[in-house]
């Protein structure tokens, strides 16, 4: 007969200190705690026994805790203690998104609890706090992945040997060649093969492909997902000791480390990466509130920041439909992560580059198919999450070694996966208000988290691939490099696309001040003449009227609000050419009061030169004197036309294609009031006009021409 302990819902102040120790009832009894769809809470340490070789085989293997659909474990600071101990294991599922070609990241939620000695399963693998990572099949007490069978029992997975992941014999095999991590790594061939030999340490992350078959089991729990597996999306079962407290994790400046969610909970990302993140001239803490749900209070929390990382992470992404192990046919890359340097709000995250998108942000290319966007919640970290963070340039010292990352308990919160939280795949959340119950914080409602103001666009890429950028307006931003807001690439293509800050141009998320006139300068790298096509498919609580794609060569301003911008480019890097902007005008500097006298003295003057005096003091008159003119270009007769109602001299017209080359240059045009030029001789294709009337006007246009 089994003991269980049913928590089916579960409110706990975050003031009581408890300690949970579950073992076997007697010599045929198992005893454990069953958790569905909530969260258990535990603020100090968990000791379990392992309810494994007892007498009744119905009970041997059950875990001590179960943790089933969505269910977490939450374990606070540990005034007491935070080491968890003993031989019992937890229980806690996760699904895999991919078939046996593509990766998953992961990070273990459980280590090692036990190994296999004299006296069978009976002596831990380490005497407390947290066990390491292993999938060693020879052992079965040396893995934490098992297949599960039946809601509280699962049988252990096989490493096998070869590329290919399956369910031969109704057996979860794993394909332990795909196991690899990567610490401080800064090319390919820092990976590091872990396969079935290796241990690794809790908070790394690690790649391991999915299963080729299906697996029809039912696990009655499960309700979004009750199959074991319906096709590319293998259920898991983690079991071991559950981790907790403080784990460190080193990453060398200006190198990557994969690093994974290591707790049975959620992981609040956007805690995790101000907490190892930290400007040079920022202050060393952040402090933030929130309102307990439990006594009305508001509570005052401080975090105590570290310059570790940029306070950026990378997720794993690719194309589902390419059936090839060969490193030369992966179609994939890292989305990029940002969380806008606030706890209380929602982040940026810019999808990787291997797809293409249409101005409406919807995939066109063959990796969605059902037209759909991909777009992933990576607010919260799901249990199981990999992801790569980079070293910061100048890191804080401990000592004379550079401080680590730190995992804590503050960070971990009860969010249930698809509620702002995307293991990979996006899973639909409903519009319901959703509470987040967290160790160090609180959200009322996470599906109405505060977003910043921001814009997302494309630059499509011989209709290949889209590089995504954002672009955000925040009063704390500065004019250059911002820790844990602005975001480098760490997956640079051939022909690419980025923002250039402080030197560097490879960023694909730029926070910049409120200010309608700047100019964000952009860097184009083209390898052999390409084309290039923006657009930008989404805004939120954008502010200004318009978004301009600025070439310098042609002083030409593009729309992309709305409407996609096509140019062709030779092959080179365009570094001071193209800029992003927000208006036409630039910002008037304010004028100095004049006296009567100066008036009166320069009354002469400024009567001789009132045309001159108009165009440049007053900028609405000049966009007026442009707006006259009507440019239009006429493919039946093959000629550009321009029309201009009020006979303003005009001292030049030119032509030029998308690549910046001169097409024609007619001069001294005077004031007709129309003005025709064949086309008839040119390619069809995208081309920029441009005039200059003889007060300086300038105003140019794209035009379609049809041959």
């Amino acid at each position: 007969m089994k003991n269980l302990l049913l928590v089916a819902a579960l409110s706990l102040g975050f003031s009581a200190h408890a300690q949970l120790f579950v073992k076997p009832t007697d010599a045929n009894t198992a005893s454990y705690v069953f958790v569905n769809d909530t969260f258990i809470y535990v603020e100090n340490d968990v000791e379990l026994e392992s309810n494994r070789s007892l007498t009744a085989t119905t009970d041997n293997g059950i875990p001590n805790i179960v943790l089933r659909n969505n269910a977490q474990i939450l374990q606070g600071e540990g005034t007491i203690s935070k080491n968890n101990k003993g031989t019992g294991e937890i229980s806690i599922y996760q699904e895999g998104t991919v078939n046996n070609f593509d990766y998953n990241v992961w990070g273990s939620p459980v280590g090692l609890s036990r190994v296999e000695g004299g006296g069978g399963f009976a002596e831990p693998a380490r005497g407390e706090g947290n066990g390491p990572f292993a999938f060693k099949s020879t052992n079965t007490a040396a893995q934490v992945l098992f297949k599960p069978t039946s809601v509280t029992l699962s049988n252990p997975a096989f490493a096998i040997g070869g590329y290919d992941g399956n369910q031969n014999s109704g057996s979860l095999n794993i394909a332990s060649y795909w196991i690899w991590a990567y610490k401080s790594g800064e090319n390919y061939g820092d990976w590091i093969h872990i396969s079935n030999t290796q241990i690794l340490e809790p908070g790394y992350g690690f790649t391991m492909k999915g299963i080729a078959d299906t697996d029809n089991t039912t696990i009655s729990t499960e309700v979004g997902q009750p199959e074991n597996n319906p096709g590319s999306s293998q259920r898991y079962d983690f079991r071991g000791r559950p981790n907790s407290g403080d784990i460190q994790i080193a990453v060398g400046p200006d190198k990557q480390t994969q690093v994974g969610n290591p707790y049975p909970s959620a992981l609040d990302l956007n805690h995790f990466l101000i907490k190892n993140s930290r400007g040079e001239s920022e202050p060393n803490s952040y402090a933030y509130s929130y309102t307990s749900p439990y006594s009305g209070e508001v509570i005052n929390k401080t975090i105590d920041r570290k310059r570790v990382t940029t306070g950026v992470a990378y997720f794993w992404d690719s194309d589902p439909l390419v059936g090839s192990h060969y490193l030369v046919d992966y179609k994939g890359g890292y989305g990029t992560y940002s969380p806008m340097g606030v706890i209380d709000g929602d982040g940026i995250y810019v999808n990787a580059t291997f797809l293409t998108y249409d101005i409406t942000g919807e995939s066109t290319g063959p990796a969605d198919t059902d037209g759909t966007s991909l777009s992933y919640d990576r607010r919260f970290s799901p249990v199981g999450q990999g992801f790569m963070v980079t070293g910061a340039t100048n890191q804080d010292m401990n000592g004379t070694v550079p401080e680590d990352i730190t995992f804590s308990n503050e960070q971990r919160i009860f969010v249930r996966e698809g509620d702002n939280s995307d293991f990979r795949s996006a899973q639909s959340s409903n519009n319901d208000i959703i509470s987040a119950h967290g160790v160090a914080n609180y959200y009322e409602n996470i599906g109405d988290l505060r977003k910043p103001s921001h814009i997302k666009f494309y630059a499509g890429i011989n209709d290949t691939y889209s590089r995504e950028m954002s672009i955000a307006f925040l009063d704390e931003a500065t004019d250059g490099y911002d820790t844990a807001m602005d975001a480098q690439t760490i997956s640079e293509i051939a022909s690419d696309v980025g923002f250039k800050i402080d030197g560097k141009s490879n960023y694909v998320i730029n926070a910049v001040p409120k200010d309608e006139y700047q100019w964000i300068p952009l860097s184009i790298k083209a390898s052999g003449p390409t084309e290039f096509k923006f657009a930008v498919h989404y805004t939120e609580a954008f502010e200004y009227n318009d978004v301009f794609l600025v070439d310098m060569e042609t002083e030409a301003y593009h729309s992309i609000l709305g409407e996609e911008v096509l140019m062709m480019l030779e092959d080179g890097i365009y570094d001071d050419r193209f800029f992003i902007r927000f208006t036409t005008s630039e910002a008037q500097e304010e004028e100095e009061e004049t006296t009567e006298e100066e008036t009166t003295d320069n009354t002469d003057v400024a009567d001789q030169t009132v045309d001159i005096a108009v165009n440049e003091q007053d900028p609405f008159i000049e966009e007026s004197v442009l707006e006259s003119f009507t440019i239009i270009q006429n493919n039946i007769n093959n000629q550009l036309e321009i029309y201009n109602p009020n006979n303003i001299v005009v001292e030049d017209v030119t032509l030029f294609d998308l690549s910046g080359k001169k097409i024609f240059n007619e001069i001294n045009l005077g004031g007709q009031s129309e003005y025709t030029f064949t086309t008839r001789n040119l390619a069809t294709g995208i081309y920029v006009v441009k005039f200059t009337t003889r007060d300086g006007l300038t105003k140019g246009r794209k035009i379609s021409i049809v041959n």
